[in-house]
């Protein structure tokens, strides 16, 4: 059966780590027959490229960003094949493997489609595919200098239309039970369920991105993080299925998330159009929302909370400042807030969750604001002087 790797962050800084991914290959080439590798941009040349252009910040758009990206990415690739035949491994460099027939607008709705022909053909050859990992799939702008992600999106994509396994090597080594810059806690799942992971990794630091898990779910594709190198995989987490997994545990993990802002804007009129408003412009700006809430005010109008990333707050405050229908509202902001999120799929068999988790932050005096819950998860937002305290004492009241 094939395998998919994806190199990137950690394990493409320079030539040298490029080097060790070559060695590593050449050595295990017969265990690891069937191979595909994903290649993100190498640091280096990324980070060259982004350095040139800065130079034209204002004018740099998303088709500039496009061919900025794939062209470091392309790039790599093409050194890691030439790596790989230094070393006696065959190997051919991938540069697009994007169908076209899907129109602009299913391809605006997020739609994507690639073509194996060529990494088949080249299978069947013996020969290792080195893929680029801009393939499209992916989210970034001018601030995202350190890569613009995509890579294991492009990975879990071939690795489920070859119904393989998927292995993605970069900036996360496992999926932590507790956040470990929270707590002193190092356990990591071994086996995590798509959602969950997904859930985690939302609220977390790493490079795990959303487009791949949700991928990986679609298309049932059993995905690795973890160290790359070495023999037996058992130092990082696997992300599985949930039928895979035995005994659900009602709250599995805690995720936290920090530098986060709620907004409370009051009165605005409950016929909703002002609303639809509101969510469209912050939409319109890009801005990443957390939690949002509804309660009457006074006299048909409703007082709305959101939060988002503290990074958000000057565009945000410019675009209502200038909208005539915002401007006179009372507007609130408080920061130095933080979320938590504790997830677990057995959350949907269990009762009693909430009431725990409220109480154990009563118990502690530790004031919570906006709520959110989906079927596998319980979000709050807390002052985040109280992060590590919420953390330890959930830790211990759902015995992770």
């Amino acid at each position: 059966m094939s395998l998919v790797q994806k190199y990137g962050a950690d394990y493409l800084k320079n030539m040298d780590d490029m080097i060790r991914i070559a060695d590593y290959v050449a050595e295990h080439k017969e265990q690891l027959e069937g191979l595909v590798l994903v290649t993100a941009a190498m640091h280096d040349i990324a980070s060259e490229m982004m350095e040139r252009a800065e130079v034209f910040r204002e004018g740099v758009g998303k088709p500039e960003l496009d061919a900025l990206f794939s062209a470091s990415e392309y790039q790599t690739a093409a050194l890691m094949a030439s790596a790989l035949e230094q070393r006696g491994v065959a190997a051919r460099v991938i540069r697009d493997i994007r169908g076209h027939s899907l129109s602009a607008l299913e391809i605006e709705s997020g739609k994507h489609e690639i073509v194996l022909t060529d990494i088949e053909k080249a299978l069947d050859q013996g020969v290792v595919p080195v893929v680029a990992g801009f393939q499209g799939i992916g989210d970034y702008t001018m601030k995202d200098n350190l890569g613009r992600f995509g890579a294991a999106a492009t990975a879990v994509a071939i690795a489920g239309a070859l119904g393989c396994d998927c292995e993605l090597y970069g900036i996360t080594k496992k999926v932590y039970v507790l956040d470990p810059r929270t707590t002193e806690s190092r356990k990591k799942f071994d086996l995590i369920s798509y959602d969950e992971a997904l859930e985690m990794t939302m609220l977390g630091e790493g490079d795990l991105e959303a487009d791949a898990l949700e991928l990986a779910h679609m298309l049932d594709v059993k995905v690795y993080v973890g160290p790359a190198f070495e023999e037996e995989k058992t130092g990082g987490t696997y992300i599985v299925n949930r039928n895979l997994i035995v005994g659900e545990a009602a709250v599995s993990g805690i995720s936290t998330y920090e530098d986060v802002v709620i907004y409370t804007i009051k009165g605005i009129p409950n016929q909703g159009d002002e609303i639809a408003e509101l969510f469209e412009l912050l939409g319109e700006l890009k801005v990443n929302l957390n939690v949002i809430s509804q309660q009457p005010y006074q006299e048909d109008t409703s007082v709305v909370s959101f939060s988002c990333e503290k990074g958000d707050i000057e565009r945000i405050d410019n675009a209502l400042a200038i909208n005539a229908r915002f401007n006179t509202l009372e507007t609130e902001k408080q920061d130095n807030i933080c979320m938590l999120s504790l997830v677990g799929v057995g959350m949907a068999t269990h009762v009693g969750v909430a009431g725990k988790v409220f109480a154990t932050l009563a118990e502690n005096d530790i004031p919570h604001y906006n709520i959110t819950t989906s079927e596998i998860s319980i979000s709050a937002t807390i002052d985040a002087e109280n992060l590590s305290q919420a953390v330890v004492a959930l830790a211990e009241a759902f015995k992770l």
